[in-house]
């Protein structure tokens, strides 16, 4: 049962529990922090582009005692690096970008990578569906997957701050490829990380945060009208194009940042 909590401080932590999901494999109780249905699109920009980075730098990065992730790490993260494994994949400094996998690393592919494999294979489920007379697939599989890219996209507002207005139009472009407003975007992805990262601790369960986002887009207003709309296959197929360009345009951005590091590591001298 999901409960909708309003009159909200960013800042206040709630000691009750807001979800109960006993079907969701190892874990019975969901503790949420955030009051979500009650923020201004303003502070989900800001809890998504600041807030949750600290927590993320927190919990993933200083245990291993590693520096805050720097602006290349997370578009490598979007786009997967120079071998298309983001565990194999390094910040200008030699970093490692990803901590999950330090001690058994494996082969990895980027998160817009993801989201695009989702896409294609929810079409494939389309398909199937169709032939067998069955109701079309639930879109939430691409739809989690669209939120990890949401995700670091917004980190990059904050590390990489004199491409601030390019990172924004590709979020307004993604959330209107989807038939959301920003807001919606927003909202499903802190959804997903106030759970992943927001409680203090780091807990990936794709079970649960399907569920949850489950929940959140079958919500209904007071008339018992949809909040939201499920993409339609022409919408889906726009936001797998539009993904592609991010990813286009987020590499030639980690190219600009490359050639910056390397002047400044190497300044021209007479």
């Amino acid at each position: 049962m999901l409960y909708s909590i309003f009159e909200m401080n960013t800042a206040e932590t709630l000691s009750r529990t807001e979800l109960f999901n006993h079907q969701a494999p190892n874990f019975s109780e969901i503790h949420t922090h955030l009051r979500i249905d009650a923020m201004t699109e303003d502070e989900k920009w800001h809890w998504l582009s600041e807030t949750i980075l600290k927590v993320e730098h927190q919990l993933l990065r200083e245990p291993y005692n590693m520096p805050q992730v720097r602006p290349e790490a997370k578009i490598m993260f979007l786009t997967g690096g120079p071998k298309g494994d983001v565990t194999e994949a390094r910040d200008f400094d030699g970093n490692l970008i990803h901590t999950r996998h330090l001690d058994h690393p494996r082969p990895m592919a980027a998160e817009i990578s993801e989201a695009k494999n989702a896409i294609s294979h929810w079409f494939d489920l389309v398909m199937e569906s169709k032939d067998q007379n069955a109701p079309t697939p639930s879109p939430v599989p691409v739809l989690s997957e669209v939120t990890d890219v949401v995700y670091n996209i917004a980190h990059l507002l904050t590390l990489d701050p004199q491409f601030w207005e390019e990172y924004t139009s590709y979020l307004k472009r993604l959330s209107g490829s989807l038939g959301f407003s920003m807001d919606q975007l927003l909202t499903i992805t802190i959804y997903k990380y106030n759970f992943r990262l927001g409680q203090g601790k780091s807990q990936k369960n794709i079970a649960i945060e399907n569920d949850l986002l489950e929940k959140v887009i079958s919500k209904v207003d007071a008339g018992g009208n949809p909040t939201y709309t499920n993409p339609s296959e022409a919408q889906f197929q726009k936001t797998y194009h539009t993904l592609a360009e991010i990813e286009t345009l987020l590499n030639t951005r980690l190219e600009q940042l490359r050639q910056d590091y390397e002047w400044t590591q190497n300044p021209y001298s007479s």
